[in-house]
């Protein structure tokens, strides 16, 4: 089980409030990871961008040369468990939402963090709600309904103005998200918690008959927004600042039936080749100027409570109380084990003809 449990609700109003208490002291004597090359498989798009721009030159300063190898997250799992039981794999660091990373922990095919907590200085800043045996936490955000301005004057309020027959062909959906729009659009049957894809696929075979889109990433939902192709898309909030400061007519809510939040992890392959300057690249992705920068570019909250942020960027990343009520839990093992079952339904069923 995750050991940061499933308090979802409580870590978010910790961390995305960010009630920044002293910073642990570092511990005497750790070292600093030695120098090497690194192949750290990620998504491409802005994330890579910014992972060159503000925690590459962390890295670098250390010695550490950074090679991405970018695809999807359904890739990178597959690979770490065609690989776990290689002598060396091919991958050092594996960044992950926390679902994946769960599904490949649960694989054996990552390190542990305590048996490395030596290359990560920066560990004893990190909230406790995110702490994991097997990973680090980089960025969270939660799931919002974004919709256009100027066909939405009145913010909708509800999942169902994707089934609204007004908007036929106008909902979004990123492909690479697949999972987490699942369990999303389920949320008006999902109860307490979200423990199964089921309310998401009767809501998405519902969906079907209004014509959404599915685009290959989230730059591309974004530039489906910018020509009007779509009115409204499921996104992470952090995503949808980013759009709107782009000067995208766009807003967003968290809508009555509830949201997910999401935890971008990274994690060090059992059979690194290199895993002393791996775990020094985590330990840069720890580093609290890089997450500052982050919350600023990306709006995604820190995870690291020395992450000292200015006011109004404190309030731009965090959620109100009411939003708070809204972003539940969800259960990592039970939709882990359900995953590779949801994929197939979103590509063989939701996705085909569309």
């Amino acid at each position: 089980m995750n050991s940061r449990g499933m308090h979802r609700r409580s870590f978010l109003k910790t961390a995305s409030g960010l009630v920044l208490a002293p910073a642990l002291p570092m511990i005497p004597g750790l070292a600093h990871a030695a120098g090497g090359s690194v192949v750290v498989g990620t998504w491409g798009g802005d994330y890579q961008n910014l992972l060159r721009q503000y925690i590459e030159p962390t890295a670098q300063k250390a010695g550490i040369d950074v090679t991405f190898d970018t695809g999807s997250a359904v890739a990178r799992v597959t690979k770490l468990r065609a690989e776990r039981n290689a002598r060396r794999g091919s991958m050092d660091v594996a960044l992950l939402g926390e679902v994946d990373m769960y599904d490949a922990a649960q694989a054996g095919a990552l390190a542990t963090v305590k048996e490395n907590a030596k290359y990560l200085p920066n560990l004893g800043n990190v909230f406790e709600q995110f702490r994991t045996p097997y990973s680090i936490p980089h960025i969270f955000s939660a799931m919002v309904l974004v919709y256009n301005t100027e066909k939405f004057p009145t913010a909708p309020d509800s999942l169902d103005v994707m089934l609204d027959p007004k908007n036929k062909g106008r909902v979004g959906f990123s492909d690479i998200l697949y999972q987490y729009n699942g369990v999303f659009v389920g949320a008006g049957g999902a109860g307490d918690k979200f423990d199964s894809y089921e309310p998401g696929k009767k809501f998405l075979a519902e969906l079907k008959k209004n014509s959404p889109r599915v685009y290959p990433s989230n730059e591309a939902v974004a530039a489906a927004f910018k020509s009007g192709e779509i009115w409204v898309a499921a996104m992470w909030k952090a995503r949808a600042l980013q759009w709107r400061d782009a000067g995208l007519p766009l807003d967003f809510v968290i809508p009555k039936e509830g949201s997910i939040p999401v935890v971008f992890e990274g994690a060090v392959a059992k059979n690194s080749r290199n895993g002393e300057p791996a775990w020094g690249y985590l330990n840069a992705m720890l580093d609290p100027a890089g997450q500052v920068n982050f919350a600023r570019a990306m709006g995604y909250a820190p995870t690291v409570r020395n992450a000292d942020l200015p006011e109004d960027l404190r309030k731009r990343v965090s959620f109100t109380e009411a939003e708070l009520k809204r972003i539940r839990q969800y259960d990592l093992p039970k939709l882990t084990k359900e995953k590779a079952a949801f994929l197939e339904y979103w590509t063989k069923s939701f996705k085909a003809d569309l």
